[in-house]
């Protein structure tokens, strides 16, 4: 499955969210950093630097002498859950590198994966460079947005805009879904995810879940990952449990009826029909704490 993420404005969190879900995946599970403003989860995972660079820009120009699901392959780190099922495609270092990203090939590629759901985080919708190459070839595209009045009422009037961005043929089919953030901010007024889910559903936009308020878990996928003993039961990685499977959910539902139907919403790029995830190198292995069940202190917060 392919599934997408992006904002209407400003930095409402999707790396956060796409990182904080790739981690929690039912399945094997790639998360892409695609926003052509640049990524830093490199940075958050490998902060020495060890691995050297990694990422969208290498993965293109080693495409130009092997195949590029191998080119790929070798470009992945795989996420420290301890799993060894989720893994990280880190992104362009700035607008300059994202520009040529042949994002219509990688789009191909990304859908022919059977076995790995690939989880790419766009950015913000109408930024230059934009992937929508590979928004329009999702699954599932998902709007991510903060939970204040702002921002909602952002969303409410760019459902269109939304729908004309993102290459998606038809309103209410099951294409778009939002997913609700916690606010950036302390004082602004947050509403009841059955509220913001009923006003969504007017508009025909269903709500799919709400991440919760947990800034200690959330600074360890977007800043440097040093997880304390509550990480792992922390709410943040909860709620993306939940979210990840009605997500799933979603995307694999809609992917059944789209193929029963017969409908080619991407063109099918040469190659085998099926390609498997080759093994791919780990960064520095990261401890993870087990969690805190004993009451004892926690000096990391």
């Amino acid at each position: 499955m392919l599934i997408s993420f992006f904002s209407l404005a400003g930095s409402p969190g999707v790396s956060t969210a796409v990182l904080a879900l790739t981690w929690s995946w039912p399945r094997d599970a790639v998360a892409v950093e695609a926003d052509p403003t640049g990524g830093h989860a490199l940075a958050v995972f490998d902060p020495d630097g060890t691995h050297g660079h990694r990422g969208l820009l290498e993965l293109t120009v080693a495409a130009r002498r092997t195949p590029l699901h191998h080119a790929m392959s070798a470009q992945l780190i795989t996420l420290p859950d301890g799993t060894g099922r989720h893994h990280l495609l880190p992104g362009c270092r700035g607008p300059l590198e994202s520009d040529g990203v042949p994002w219509t090939s990688l789009a191909g590629l990304f859908r022919e994966f059977k076995t790995v759901d690939v989880l790419v985080d766009c950015g913000r919708i109408r930024a230059p460079g934009a992937p929508r190459a590979v928004m329009a070839a999702s699954d599932l595209v998902v709007l991510v947005l903060r939970n204040d009045r702002h921002s909602l009422a952002r969303a409410v009037r760019s459902f269109d805009l939304v729908q004309r961005e993102a290459g998606l043929t038809a309103s209410g089919d099951g294409s778009l879904v939002a997913v609700v953030v916690p606010s950036g901010s302390a004082v602004s007024q947050c509403f009841p995810p059955a509220e913001v889910a009923k006003v969504f559903a007017a508009h025909g936009l269903p709500l799919a879940g709400v991440l919760a308020k947990d800034p200690a878990a959330a600074a360890q996928f977007a800043d440097l990952f040093q997880p304390s003993r509550r990480f792992l039961t922390s709410p943040l990685l909860s709620s993306s449990r939940a979210v990840a499977q009605e997500l799933g959910r979603r995307a694999s539902t809609r992917e059944a009826l789209l193929r029963s139907a017969n409908v080619v919403r991407f063109p099918p790029r040469p190659g085998p029909p099926s390609v498997r995830m080759a093994p791919v190198p780990a960064v520095r292995p990261i401890p993870v704490p087990r969690p805190n069940h004993g009451g004892e202190p926690d000096d990391a917060g």
